[in-house]
């Protein structure tokens, strides 16, 4: 089960700014937060976790489409493009 709390973290890494920010960098309070969101890990886990870096995430953040993203980048692009729509 463990494994898939990683696929599920680095998901909302990805598509979550707020909880990106609140994540990274990875500290003991990363773990908390992601287990308040019922993501737990193993030591290995928790290592492995621990050398990810901010900036990786929010240069792939910004490729996503808005619609599958919770990032104000993306909030924005939806915003100027349905003015574009009218």
């Amino acid at each position: 089960m463990s494994q898939k709390h990683v696929e599920v973290l680095l998901g909302k890494i990805l598509t979550d700014d707020g909880f990106r920010e609140s994540f990274l960098p990875v500290g003991p309070r990363s773990f908390e937060l992601a287990s308040s969101v019922g993501l737990e890990f193993t030591p290995v886990e928790r290592s492995a976790l621990s050398s990810l870096r901010s900036r990786a995430f929010e240069c792939l953040a910004r490729t996503l489409d808005g619609r599958i993203s919770r990032s104000s980048a993306s909030a924005e692009r939806l915003a100027v493009g349905d003015e574009g729509r009218s």
